[in-house]
């Protein structure tokens, strides 16, 4: 190597040494004006939902959808009814459905029962359907208190009527599958205060003669329902169990 181009190495070795120095200076005084980024939260703060039971939540996902505008049930044990009568009484729903209908009707009522009223509540996570139907579940036997049969017959009965009923209401097996007072089987609503649901003579007698058309929209038949209708009765003998649970208060 010649002396000439000796030299020219050293002197650019000697600038990538010098540039080198001057860049790390400069990262250093970068660092010292910047400020490291705050370390951010790992823990989020519990949500209040979290500490509530399935149930408890349950309760909070019932009331928030807005069941109560179309059923009757007790919040708590004991307490008195409330909601509205468009629907099926709500008493003993954890006795007649098992979860897995309950869950299917909520996010596709009209699969279950064609022609449904009811709105499908499949917006809900899954955590609170599985709340919901853990809550319905528990309106049971012992959710329903005992309570004493009272009848104060309407003016527009007459005692024979309401006898008459009475005695319809246990030779057609209606006592098989409805408590009334502390007799009577859990599988549909308890009827010890039937008379104070809110529902017309007309609802009762149409209901009695196919207890699915004051739910649902359209033809009845083929829909499996627990109920069976009536519709072989006179008309008379309709009048008289109306009377009944008309009476019943």
């Amino acid at each position: 190597m010649t002396r000439e181009r000796w030299g020219n190495f050293v002197l650019a070795l000697f600038v990538l040494i010098t540039l080198g120095a001057l860049a790390a200076q400069g990262l250093a005084l970068w660092e010292s004006f910047s400020y490291p980024e705050p370390a951010r939260e790992s823990h989020k703060p519990d949500s209040p939902l979290g500490k509530l039971t399935p149930i408890e939540r349950g309760k909070l996902v019932f009331q928030g959808a807005g069941c109560l505008s179309c059923h009757m049930a007790r919040l708590e044990p004991d307490s008195p009814k409330v909601g509205f009568p468009v629907g099926p009484s709500l008493s003993n729903a954890g006795v007649r459905r098992d979860e897995k209908w309950l869950r299917e009707h909520y996010i596709d009522p009209h699969k279950l029962v064609p022609g449904s009223m009811m709105n499908s509540f499949s917006y809900l996570s899954s955590e609170e359907l599985d709340a919901l139907v853990a809550y319905v579940k528990i309106f049971n036997l012992q959710f329903e208190p005992k309570e004493e049969v009272k009848l104060v017959i309407p003016e527009r009965f007459t005692q024979e009527q309401v006898e008459r009923g009475k005695a319809l209401f246990t030779s057609q097996g209606c006592i098989g599958c409805h408590i009334i007072g502390s007799v009577g089987g859990p599988l549909g609503p308890n009827l010890t205060k039937a008379g104070r649901f809110g529902r017309t003579d007309e609802w009762q007698l149409k209901h009695l003669k196919d207890p699915l058309s004051v739910y649902v929209l359209g033809p009845t038949d083929g829909i499996p329902w627990p109920m069976p209708k009536f519709d072989k009765l006179s008309e008379e003998d309709l009048r008289a169990l109306v009377a009944y649970l008309q009476s019943l208060q």
